[in-house]
């Protein structure tokens, strides 16, 4: 029944897609071993009871801060990715507590903190700090907001970035390119692939698995293994896996093509990451 419910979820759930020129996540770590790019990365999750009092010279308790999960958050997304083997150099974020903590709990350094990364209108200064090359070899860090994110990454609308994720750039002939976007999702996957648990004080949070996929016995049958190869496809994150699971097991339908039902997976993937 655990399983029925689980499947039945995986059929009627649906959310958008990223762009499909950006880069998968898998792709963007692979790519960020070799430095040159820009992570803008917005700072983790908040306590949203709390309203900011003002900008920018404001004490810890007039400011929305990090909560327990956004603490969290942080730290394990600094693990990832130092286990991903991706070099990070300048790390450099706005003023506010919650984008300064983000970077220590994440890399435990803060290169410089600049205005720029929390300016409410546009500027020239902005657009060329943001399209700044990082240090060869290795990639800089801007920890902020959401609206910098929007305003400063091609292609990323209101609503593509929530907290804790982040759109990772590169700057080709003086012109900015967003390459890909880091969902929550994706750092749940590659956080469970690295063996983690979970990681907030204030329970489980969605952003880090509670534990690895076990297939249990019942699904090792003959008659049940699909079911069990599914959800190892679900959880490998891989688009290509996906669409060999369903070329080979799933029933046609003309009416269901694979892309509409890779457009699918791609929508559960980023709402419920993996599952066990």
């Amino acid at each position: 029944m655990i399983f029925a419910n689980v499947l039945l979820a995986l059929t009627f759930a649906s959310s958008p897609v990223p762009p499909q020129d950006f880069l998968s996540a898998d792709s963007l770590m692979v790519d960020l071993r070799n430095g040159g790019y820009t992570i803008l990365w917005r700072h983790t999750a908040t306590n949203q009871a709390n309203a900011d009092a003002g900008y920018p010279n404001t004490e810890r308790w007039q400011q929305r801060n990090l909560s327990d999960r956004g603490v969290a958050d942080a730290k394990a997304i600094g693990v990832i990715l130092k286990a991903k083997g991706i070099p990070i150099g300048d790390v450099i974020t706005s003023p506010m507590f919650r984008t300064r903590e983000t970077a220590e709990y994440g890399f435990g350094r803060v290169t410089s903190v600049s205005p720029l990364l929390m300016a409410l209108k546009a500027s020239p200064e902005e657009t060329s700090f943001i399209a700044a090359q990082p240090v060869p070899g290795t990639n800089r860090v801007l920890v902020t907001h959401h609206y910098i994110i929007e305003r400063d990454a091609p292609g990323v609308k209101p609503g593509d970035v929530n907290e804790g994720e982040a759109a990772v750039l590169r700057t080709v002939g003086g012109k900015v390119e967003t390459v890909g976007i880091i969902k929550m999702a994706d750092w749940t996957r590659m956080h469970e692939a690295a063996g983690g648990g979970p990681a907030a004080a204030d329970g489980p949070p969605v952003s880090v698995p509670i534990g690895p996929l076990v297939i249990p016995a019942a699904l090792q049958t003959p008659q049940t293994v699909v079911v069990g190869e599914y959800l190892r496809a679900f959880n490998s994150g891989d688009p290509a896996r996906m669409r060999a699971f369903f070329e080979t097991s799933a029933v046609p339908n003309p009416a269901r093509t694979i892309e509409q039902r890779l457009e699918i997976y791609a929508a559960l993937l980023k709402d419920l990451g993996s599952v066990e």
